[in-house]
């Protein structure tokens, strides 16, 4: 098949060039990914695909820690996994009224979770836009290209100072589909950007396992990985666990949730502003 003869895997749009391939899949757009994604289901599309992101095996650069990142659904129990691929989007929300006020480039995933801080309304508009900026400086005084899901996360533990938990009534605004694709972003990031995250996310890995002691409820792997980037070079690092981890286990009951999720612990971090 020649490259003109390529199409769309999800809409049948003649593609000139190939955007986003997987395997024998080739899509035009993150939308159509998605599309596919949700028609065939998350999980089953994991089972089958997520193989793919592995370095040296595919066409093209892709971060190293993509196909770890996209291994953590598999085995998520179905209760949590249900729970987490409903939020989806009501996570990203925000994720279109964020990228309009960001003064430095943002990983997709980064912005998701910002926009997910924000998703039930119980986090003013105007903390999120303060955590903005103050990941922005960070990423800026490190030299990296753009605020990656590590810097976030330690910008939050940076800025947290509300450790008491109050039970508070969401008010969900109304929802606006976002063009973000949670599986295409890293296929697209560029490699300059990439191996930077790399980097970070290296030093991630390697303190998860300081943080499952921790954890005694039912909790997504994203969000536990999130509690490590809390720890890179932080002093007293794990008192810091032992304030947050009640705190998003207590929003997961107050939302009925079987355990705490990306957005479930965002939410959290965002009320200890």
């Amino acid at each position: 098949m020649t490259e003109e003869q390529i199409t769309c895997s999800a809409c049948q749009k003649d593609l000139a060039m190939k955007f986003i391939e997987i395997k024998d899949l080739v899509f035009c757009s993150n939308q159509c990914l998605e599309s596919y994604i949700d028609k065939m289901g998350q999980k089953k599309f994991n089972r089958l695909y997520s193989d793919h992101f592995v370095p040296g095996e595919n066409k093209g650069w892709v971060p190293r820690y993509a196909n770890d990142y996209m291994q953590m659904c598999v085995p998520c129990q179905k209760k949590l996994s249900d729970t987490c691929l409903g939020e989806l989007e009501i996570g990203a929300v925000y994720h279109e009224l964020l990228e309009e006020s960001e003064g430095h480039r943002w990983c997709c995933h980064a912005r998701f979770c910002l926009s997910a801080a924000l998703s039930d309304g119980t986090v003013p508009i105007e903390a999120g836009l303060t955590v903005q900026r103050f990941a922005e400086k960070r990423a800026k005084e490190q030299d990296i290209r753009g605020v990656t899901t590590v810097i976030l996360s330690q910008s939050f533990a940076d800025l947290a100072k509300n450790f008491t938990y109050k039970g508070l009534t969401e008010n969900v605004p109304d929802l606006k589909p976002s063009e973000m694709s949670h599986l295409g972003a890293c296929l697209l990031c560029d490699e300059p950007f990439g191996r930077q995250c790399e980097a970070q996310v290296e030093r991630e890995f390697s303190l998860v396992d300081t943080v499952k002691p921790f954890i005694e409820k039912l909790w997504c792997s994203h969000a536990i990985h999130a509690l490590a980037d809390m720890l890179i070079d932080r002093e007293n690092g794990e008192g810091l666990l032992k304030k947050v981890i009640p705190f998003a286990d207590n929003v997961a009951l107050e939302k009925g949730a079987p355990g705490v999720t990306t957005r479930t612990l965002f939410v959290a971090l965002g009320r200890m502003l």
